[in-house]
């Protein structure tokens, strides 16, 4: 094998490598995006949940006022 076929392949397992690289960012991209979405919709379920409370104790104060 001579020196350039062998620059020439690894150029193309270079190429390769890189091509790689740049799916496996882009799924860990994604990864990031779903955890960052869950920990949203959790943090809006706690805040729906205090919400109702709050709702619950005006609801209450005001009946007892009256």
């Amino acid at each position: 094998m001579t020196t350039e076929e062998r620059i020439d392949r690894l150029t193309g397992i270079v190429e390769t490598l890189a091509k790689t690289a740049v799916g496996h960012d882009n799924q860990i991209e994604g990864l990031t995006r779903v955890a960052r979405i869950e920990a949203l919709l959790q943090a809006g379920v706690k805040q729906a949940g205090q919400i109702d409370k709050l709702v619950g104790a005006i609801a209450l104060k005001r009946r007892r006022r009256r």
